[in-house]
């Protein structure tokens, strides 16, 4: 492909597409990548030479290199022509053929310095067939495979250009999708409200977070028992962008963000003010002590920026920090706690070495064995190595070897070239989906799509599918079973990321969902692969359930259509929100609507009220008296499809749909 560094600047990326998109003779795309990667490459270093280390220069470099060898070698084997022309003219024959042997030397030097290029190749050539509503494996949660989907445009801020001024300072001129203007705290915190409610089905917030931990408890072995005091609680975020130190100039000593927010700087990573609603609800919802909370990417950092705007409410959590990297970079005296890495290799990857030969085992950071509960926070991308990346690809932060490029082998392999390409292949991300220290420990599993991107370090852009048309996707996701969410957060990618090459259809390759197919179901691992990370023995059937739902406008998956036990997708926007009706100055809210099991009459006022409720042909199924409840739930579960009607005693009525 004509970019196989997703480290190249995402304003260079997107040039380069357009060239493509023209057929411009690839000689004159050669040409304009290697100019244009020279003048980006001497602006930038020139001022700060430190930013030569930088990944986006080193990614640079090797283009520019290429083109001034080029530039070099053309004007000297222009030159050498002439100097046989005078010479040949002159009779001079041994200087002529001395001068025409160099000229052609340094023209087949230039020829083969410039970077090769080929032609894009189309997205039809690796599309993936991604069939509806055949799920694979067992659904696991309170709700088996139960996701939540909870999508509220006033959340981000639609006029964010999510650009910077290039003033060389940080203020109010700069428009970052991370700026506190353009995100609104509390519908951030009312998102994960409701959605928290949708998950467990109880409209109380402790007893909400209660019965997450009593599953997960439950679910290893541990007996039906929640939260503990002393128990440690784990958010694993995104923070891809942070993976200097001083040394290389990326931020200021303090771990703030230095004068140079520009390109990776406004990368699609793990939003800070969801995090701190996520802290606000473990806090003070779910009675986690401050102090047993650690928040981080274990091989990268957290910005000054994001530390003061969590430390700031909760002073007593734990924001991690590495400097093994960067020793000079003391995060310690910044207030972070210094990472650690285990003693020994913790996973045991079951290719054995066949796909990934530098990838035998691994170390870990030992917050993955002090933790008793993970909340594993990713953001919602496309990649150009795996297809996408989600909570199984977060984990590549949680490795000590830096940018964790040893396991790259293991995913598609070649960004924006797959090679491994299909089913039935060795997937990194089944074997870290199998593992007791990483996602064996998932409390809960939180899908960042307020801002999601396009690869690794890609910059949030608006979507266009269905129903975000032309803003930001503005959406978060939950669930108890990791298979269940990832293929659903692979739907929602595999829609607004479907363009005609292969780089813009990364989610749509074929092959993007083996790791859930293998997930999901045993029988599907490959021919030779015995999935054991942990090199224990201990094989599991079935980590959840995938699914892809009907189709991008409905998306329903079977347990929405009651015609299987795969997914079923909550839109919590519609699910909580409801329906209203008036009576005496009173409301009542009727939710979900649509409704599959339980249908609930939310009488806030607790004041006195009668139901019925009737089907379309007019026959009373239900009918009954509430004296001061808040919550009333009506079982529809065994009633057939259809349009049922509930009326109060004031004679007004709501419809509800039944599916």
């Amino acid at each position: 492909m004509y970019n196989p560094i997703p480290h190249l600047p995402q304003k260079f990326q997107r040039f380069i597409h357009s060239l493509r998109s023209l057929r411009i003779p690839n000689g004159l795309v050669i040409f304009t990548i290697g100019l244009l990667a020279t003048i980006w490459f001497l602006v930038r270093v020139i001022p700060k030479p430190s930013r030569a280390a930088y990944p986006c220069m080193q990614a640079t470099a090797p283009f520019m290199a290429g083109f001034v060898v080029y530039l070099s070698t053309m004007a000297g084997s222009v030159l050498a022509f002439k100097r046989f022309r005078q010479s040949f003219k002159n009779s001079s024959y041994l200087f002529a053929g001395s001068f025409l042997i160099l000229a052609l030397s340094l023209f087949v030097i230039a020829l083969f310095q410039m970077p090769a290029v080929s032609v894009a190749k189309r997205a039809s050539a690796i599309q993936g067939i991604f069939p509806a509503n055949e799920p694979i494996g067992m659904a696991r949660g309170i709700f088996p495979g139960r996701v939540v989907w909870m999508w509220d445009q006033d959340a981000t801020n639609e006029n964010c250009t999510n650009t910077s001024n290039a003033s060389g300072v940080i203020d109010s001129g700069d428009d970052a999708w991370f700026m506190a203007k353009n995100n609104d705290q509390s519908v951030i915190d009312s998102m994960l409200i409701k959605s928290m409610i949708a998950l467990t089905g109880i409209n109380d917030m402790p007893l909400a977070w209660d019965a997450v931990f009593r599953f997960y408890n439950n679910e290893q072995g541990n007996g039906d028992t929640g939260y503990e005091v002393g128990e440690k609680v784990f958010i694993k975020v995104n923070a891809t962008t942070a993976y200097g130190g001083i040394s290389t100039g990326k931020y200021y000593a303090d771990l703030s963000r230095n004068d140079d927010l520009l390109i990776n700087d406004f990368a699609a990573e793990t939003n800070p003010f969801l995090v701190l609603s996520m802290l606000r609800q473990l806090v003070d919802e779910a009675g986690v002590p401050q102090d047993m909370i650690y928040v981080g990417d274990p091989a990268r950092n957290i910005y000054k920026e994001f530390f003061d705007l969590w430390k700031s409410e909760f002073p007593a959590i734990h924001v991690l920090g590495n400097n093994l990297l960067h020793p000079e970079l003391e995060v310690e005296a910044l207030g972070r706690v210094p990472v650690v890495v285990t003693d020994s290799d913790k996973v045991f990857w079951s290719d054995n070495g066949t796909v990934m030969p530098n990838a035998i085992s691994d170390k870990l950071f030992t917050i993955f064995e002090d933790m008793d509960y993970l909340i594993n926070m990713p953001t919602m991308k496309a990649h150009a190595t795996a297809g996408i990346t989600l909570n199984a690809k977060n984990h590549f932060g949680s490795f000590t070897r830096p940018w964790a490029m040893h396991l790259h082998s293991g995913l598609f392999d070649n960004a924006d070239d797959p090679l491994r390409v299909g089913y039935g292949l060795y997937r990194t991300q089944t074997d870290i989906m199998m593992h007791r220290l990483l996602s064996g420990k998932n409390l809960l599993m939180i899908v960042d799509g307020l801002y999601p991107g396009e690869d690794a370090l890609g910059v949030p852009f608006k979507w266009n599918s269905i129903p975000f048309e032309g803003n930001w996707c503005s959406s978060i996701f939950l669930s108890l079973d990791p298979v269940a969410i990832e293929s659903v957060c692979h739907d929602f990618l595999r829609t607004e990321y479907n363009g005609p090459t292969v780089a813009q259809s990364r989610p749509n390759w074929h092959g993007v969902d083996d790791y859930l197919h293998q997930a999901a179901d045993q029988s599907l691992w490959p021919e030779g692969i015995v999935y054991d990370p942990d090199n224990d023995g201990v094989l599991i059937a079935s980590l959840g359930v995938h699914e892809h739902w009907n189709d991008s406008l409905n998306k329903e998956y079977s347990r929405n259509l009651a015609i299987g036990d795969g997914i079923e997708l909550i839109k919590a926007h519609e699910w909580i929100v409801g329906l209203e009706m008036k009576f005496g100055g009173n409301y009542l809210e009727v939710y979900p609507n649509p409704v599959t099991d339980w249908l609930w009459v939310k009488n806030a006022d607790l004041k006195p009220f009668t139901y019925e409720l009737i089907d379309a042909s007019g026959h009373r199924l239900l009918s009954g008296r509430v004296e001061s409840e808040l919550l009333t739930r009506l079982n529809m579960s065994y009633m057939p499809s259809g349009l049922y009607f509930i009326k109060t005693n004031t004679g007004q009525s709501v419809k509800i749909i039944k599916k």
